[in-house]
């Protein structure tokens, strides 16, 4: 009863990228027209929690090393989406916050999303859609607990 976690494995990378291509089919954001990368999306939605980042929260916040969100920072303020400052009291202190573009860049990446989740998703009924929900708030625990990553 059931199916292996292989065959699992093996249907799901058949079948995400099939899901991934139908909600996008709804999306004209800055990430789907390769304005800004998909990685840099997911800096910008993690400055967008705070209003304000030393970059020392922000990369132990990513697990990102320093060189590479020092990267990623100086391209994300060249397209004027991100802002960086000395503090006051310590100017060695570099700052980071994400500016009014870079937040309606989020917003509208998400309320695209949403859009194209919600046309896929109405195909199911209710129940179907909590299950669906359940599981992958499962999932989300476990690797939350885990904090080591998959095994």
């Amino acid at each position: 009863m059931g199916i292996s976690p292989v065959k699992f494995g093996d249907r799901l990378v058949e079948l995400l990228p099939q899901l991934m291509q139908e909600i996008s089919r709804y999306e004209n954001n800055y990430v789907t027209t390769g304005k800004i990368t998909c990685q840099q999306f997911l800096v910008l939605d993690q400055l967008s929690r705070k209003k304000e980042w030393t970059m020392q929260e922000f990369v132990r916040s990513t697990d990102m090393k320093f060189s590479s969100a020092t990267g990623m920072i100086d391209r994300l303020v060249k397209h004027g989406l991100v802002r960086r400052r000395r503090g006051k009291e310590d100017r060695r202190t570099v700052l980071v916050m994400i500016t009014i573009k870079g937040r309606d860049i989020i917003s509208e990446v998400y309320s695209q999303k949403k859009h194209g989740i919600i046309q896929l998703f109405k195909r199911l009924n209710a129940q179907e859609r909590q299950n669906y929900l359940d599981i992958l708030q499962k999932l989300v625990s476990s690797l939350s607990s885990a904090k080591g990553g998959l095994s």
